[in-house]
């Protein structure tokens, strides 16, 4: 009996696990804030105890670097404090690591910010909320 009740628990740990496997990828819809017109993806890929992150903007500023970051919270009611920095970014585009599993970002709301510049941090250009697999 002893035995059994082991393997049902293993088994019940394994499928109450909200792991995710590694081709399940996330991605985000960036939203245009302040009449910007800057939309697009960013598209968050699990590896392992790390996460890449890949932003695409559309209408994004050629010569001018965007900061950009994961913040608790949702577009609607962000955490000001980043949680997570991202690459800026650049013509549009960004790539980064994130020293983090996809299911920590997942754990709780969180969402992608973009600002309109380092001088102007203070203005977000667009956001998208991270939204896991259902």
């Amino acid at each position: 009996m002893m035995r059994k009740s082991i393997v049902i628990l293993m088994l019940g740990g394994l499928f109450s696990s909200a792991a995710l496997a590694l081709d399940d990828v996330v991605t985000v819809k960036f939203e245009a804030l302040n009449n910007s017109g800057q939309t697009g993806t960013a598209t968050l890929t699990p590896q392992g105890n790390t996460t890449r992150v890949v932003i695409e903007l559309l209408n994004a500023p050629t010569n001018v670097a965007q900061p950009a970051h994961i913040h608790m919270g949702t577009c609607n009611k962000l955490d000001k404090a980043p949680k997570w920095n991202l690459e800026a970014v650049k013509g549009g585009r960004s790539t980064t690591t994130v020293p983090v599993s996809l299911d920590t970002i997942l754990k709780d709301k969180t969402a992608i910010n973009i600002h309109k510049s380092a001088a102007e941090a203070q203005v977000y250009v667009s956001c998208g909320n991270i939204v896991g697999l259902m």
